[in-house]
C-alpha cells in the first residue's frame, strides 16, 4: 500500500507518492491477518514486519522502486493499486483548479467522480491517511493563498513525516504544475489506453511465460528417443525436437547428429546425456529433444 497526496487549486497543481510495493505470499487467511496489522499502524517497522510475518508463515517482498506519480502535458496523475485475482486501481488526475478521481478494476473503469475549484486528495492505508491529514490541517487552508512552490514544499514536508513506517518507503516522488490542462479527458482517455494496451502485453508475455515453463518440463531427461536413418535421429513417435526453448518453436521429427553412429543405433538420453544405447558413444545435437 501507498501514501499519495494531491493538491488542485487556483495556483496549480502538487503530487507526491512513495515508492514501495509489497508482495505477499501465503495462505490467504494468514495473509488478511498480516495485512490487517500492517495498514493498522500496529506494525512500527521493517523487522517488526519481518518477524511478524515469519510467525503467520508469510512471505513478505518489499521493493522501493515503484513509480506511482507522473505528469502529462499539464496533468499530474497518482495511482494506487492492489493486484490479486482481480487488478484493482485507483488514479487521480490533478491540473489547475480540476481533479478527476476514476476507479479501475482489470480493463474497466468502474466509478469515476470530477471536483473543481481546489481541495486536497489522499490516497492510501487508513494509518497513513490519518498521519497526513492532521498534518495538512494545518496548513490546507492557506494552499489557495500560497504560491504552487510553497504547497509543494509543504506537501513534501508531510510526505516525509508519512514515510517513515514499514508501508511506505523514504524516498519518494513529487511534482507540481501552475498551468491548466485544455483537454484533461483527452489526456484521462489516452491514459487509460495505455494502461489497457499495458495490460494486453502483460497478458500475452504470461501465456508466453506458461508456454516456456510447459517445453521446460518436456524436456526429456531419460528415455529412449528414437533411431537411427540415413545418418539422422529419427525421433520416436512419443518425441518431438525443438530448435529452441521459445513460446512458438520450430518442430522437427528428423534431426541432425554428431557422434560415431551407425543405421540402426538406438538412441537414448541417460540423465541428460545423449548416447546410443548399449554403446559408449556420447552423441550431439543442437536441437532440444522433448516429450510430445
Amino acid at each position: 500500500m501507498s501514501i499519495v497526496i494531491g493538491y488542485y487549486g487556483n495556483n496549480g497543481a502538487v503530487i507526491g507518492g512513495d515508492k514501495r510495493n509489497i508482495i505477499f505470499r501465503g495462505d490467504p487467511k494468514k495473509r488478511e491477518e498480516l495485512e490487517k496489522k500492517l495498514y493498522s499502524g500496529k506494525i512500527k517497522d521493517e523487522e517488526e514486519l519481518k518477524k511478524v510475518a515469519e510467525e503467520l508463515g508469510v512471505k513478505v517482498y518489499i521493493e522501493d522502486e515503484r513509480v506511482k506519480v507522473k505528469k502529462i502535458n499539464n496533468t499530474l496523475v497518482g495511482e494506487v493499486r492492489s493486484i490479486g485475482a482481480d487488478s484493482r486501481r485507483r488514479r487521480m488526475y490533478l491540473t489547475k483548479g480540476m481533479c478527476v478521481i476514476v476507479d479501475i478494476l482489470n480493463d474497466d473503469v468502474i466509478g469515476k467522480s470530477v471536483k473543481r475549484g481546489n481541495g486536497v486528495i489522499i490516497f492510501g492505508n487508513k494509518h497513513l491517511k490519518e498521519i497526513a491529514r492532521k498534518e495538512l490541517r494545518k496548513y490546507m487552508y492557506d494552499f489557495t493563498r500560497m504560491g504552487i512552490g510553497e504547497v509543494k514544499d509543504v506537501i513534501e514536508g508531510v510526505l516525509k513525516r508519512c514515510c517513515r513506517g514499514p508501508t511506505s518507503s523514504k524516498d519518494f516522488d513529487i511534482l507540481y504544475i501552475d498551468e491548466g490542462e485544455k483537454d484533461l479527458e483527452k489526456v484521462i482517455e489516452e491514459d487509460l489506453e495505455e494502461l489497457r494496451r499495458y495490460r494486453e502485453e502483460l497478458r500475452q508475455k504470461m501465456i508466453d511465460f506458461r508456454k516456456v515453463l510447459a517445453i521446460v518440463d518436456k524436456i526429456e531427461n531419460n528415455g529412449e528417443v528414437g533411431i537411427i536413418k540415413d545418418g539422422k535421429l529419427v525421433l520416436n513417435e512419443d518425441h518431438l525436437a525443438i530448435d529452441k526453448i521459445c513460446p512458438n518453436p520450430r518442430q522437427f521429427r528428423e534431426i541432425e547428429i554428431e557422434g560415431d553412429v551407425e543405421d540402426g543405433d538406438i538412441v537414448v538420453i541417460e540423465n541428460g546425456t545423449l548416447k546410443v544405447k548399449g554403446k559408449d558413444a556420447i552423441l550431439k545435437t543442437n536441437y532440444i529433444i522433448c516429450r510430445k
